[in-house]
């Protein structure tokens, strides 16, 4: 999925609809630490000492001192056992903020306002409501500075945090990976062994299924819209279009590769290239549904009939599809099992899976919906 429009900047926001500004809260976060006195009695033992003589992982430490469920009696006696031996105190060495027994997870993504995205988020926010977790969602739209303060910011107020990166570079996030706050990525490659684990579709594999349907329903001269993106999941996409259509005999040299943008803006302006560079192409890759959706506009006002002299298909599965004229065939993401993937992942890192169990990756199926743009009769 991709598109890019650009959000406040740095806002978090909650469930319940309230907000809090990422740099106001690294502030308070600093001037806590300022406050704290340098000098009076010993040193108050760590969180991370506690897990070391306890011989666990910090997330299971924070775990079993917190109450929550998921840790076995022996690993939570043994914690506690460890910290009274220590003279740890859960207030006086924890992060500096309230704890309770409900666990709070970020979510970070590039644009809320993206509806593929809005279907993450809300696939995202019906799994945390099953397992009774508190989602805070955020929007790092696009910039990897942005990212990284949002990131800063849940890593002092999350107990586990679910990304889905922007461009590289990700050195932000090779930092935040060494964090004891486990991090998960969904939808872009993980590219780091710290990160806890990855889930996203299977772009490829979708990409090669949007070919193969295109050339059976009859397309001759193809295009691709979105081709010159930067994100890893774009890449794919386009890889596996063209390897798909290597499988019908059509080389890649015969294929024109036109826009960069992302959005519905980007689908337009790359349909417009698009005709003006090959007035022939009679079948349209568009790499996500909002581009397909600007590559729809574009072919009506340039006098094309879809599907009579132009085929197109897009990617994600975003509901607008259906509800346009005519419908869009697409290659359908399956948002649910995505966010309860990542959240199966996050749980086992919280919950003290080693390090054996990081770096895993998921990759889910995706689906093809034909609807009226590839259908002729």
């Amino acid at each position: 999925m991709t598109g890019r429009d650009r959000t406040d900047s740095g806002l978090l926001y909650t469930r319940d609809g309230s907000r809090a500004d990422a740099a106001d809260a690294r502030a308070g976060g600093r001037a806590m630490e300022r406050s704290t006195p340098t000098d009076g009695p010993a040193r108050t033992p760590t969180l991370q000492e506690v897990a070391t003589a306890a011989g666990v992982s910090l997330a299971t430490a924070s775990n079993a001192l917190s109450g929550r469920r998921g840790v076995s009696v022996a690993l939570r006696e043994r914690v506690l056992e460890a910290a009274a031996g220590l003279g740890y105190s859960r207030g006086g060495g924890a992060r500096s903020r309230p704890r309770t027994d409900r666990v709070t997870v970020g979510i970070v993504l590039p644009d809320v306002r993206n509806p593929a995205y809005a279907e993450l988020a809300h696939a995202f926010e019906q799994e945390g409501t099953a397992r009774d977790w508190s989602i805070v969602l955020a929007s790092s739209g696009y910039e990897p500075d942005q990212e990284l303060d949002v990131l800063e910011t849940l890593v002092q107020t999350a107990d586990g945090i679910i990304v889905s990166p922007s461009r590289p570079p990700r050195s932000g996030l090779h930092r935040l990976a060494a964090s004891p706050v486990p991090i998960v990525t969904c939808d872009e490659p993980a590219d780091s062994l710290l990160i806890a684990g990855s889930v996203r579709s299977d772009n490829f594999g979708g990409g090669r299924a949007a070919a193969h349907h295109l050339v059976d329903a009859g397309g001759t001269r193809f295009g691709l819209v979105g081709g010159h993106g930067y994100l890893p999941s774009t890449q794919e996409r386009r890889d596996g279009f063209l390897a798909g259509l290597a499988d019908r005999g059509v080389p890649a040299s015969a294929v024109t590769i036109a826009g960069s943008l992302y959005g519905m803006d980007g689908g337009q302006a790359g349909m417009a290239e698009l005709l003006e560079e090959a007035p022939d192409v009679d079948a349209v890759f568009a790499l996500s549904d909002m581009q397909a959706i600007g590559a729809l506009f574009e072919a009506q006002q340039a006098g094309r009939s879809i599907p009579g002299d132009l085929l197109l298909c897009g990617y994600d599965g975003i509901g607008w599809t259906q509800r346009l004229s005519p419908t869009i065939t697409t290659i359908r993401q399956d948002w649910p099992g995505i966010a309860a993937r990542a959240l199966e992942l996050l749980d086992e890192a919280m919950n003290g899976a080693g390090p054996a169990g990081y770096g895993s990756a998921r990759v889910l199926a995706v689906s093809l919906v034909e609807g009226e743009s590839t259908r002729r009769s």
